[in-house]
């Protein structure tokens, strides 16, 4: 009777963790995708600053400019590498543990290229010729 119960205290806590790996899972790839989601549309915003100075790409301040476009370039081609890497379908063939390691390195990632996007973002739209 005592060997039931241990064997059915331990299955239930096998299942609550594992409840609470694949709740962990889910809010993981919810983060992934919602930064994902937050940046998408600053590479639009990238092109346009782009194409504006591009302009002034041989004025008077044309070092500083084309630094600044090379930063954008970076920042958009990073996120480029990153899409082109990120696979959503390996991700659902994964166990729990593995996801949440993929998905966990996957948010680094991401939280990294939003400093480097939002840097050089903030330089352009501060450069004032």
């Amino acid at each position: 009777m005592l060997n039931k119960i241990l064997v059915g205290g331990l299955l239930l806590g096998l299942i609550s963790c594992s409840q609470a790996e694949e709740k962990l899972s889910e809010e993981l790839e919810g983060k992934v995708m919602g930064l994902h989601d937050k940046l998408m549309p600053k590479t639009e915003e990238i092109i346009s600053l782009q194409g504006q100075l591009d302009s002034l790409s041989t004025g008077k301040d044309s070092v500083h400019v084309n630094k600044l476009k090379k930063a954008l370039a970076k920042s958009d081609q990073a996120m480029m590498d990153w899409m082109h890497q990120f696979s959503i379908d390996s991700l659902r063939k994964m166990d729990v543990q593995s996801k949440i390691e993929y998905l966990g390195k996957q948010y680094n990632q991401l939280k990294e290229l939003q400093k480097i996007t939002d840097s050089s973002l903030d330089a352009a739209k501060a450069y004032r010729p």
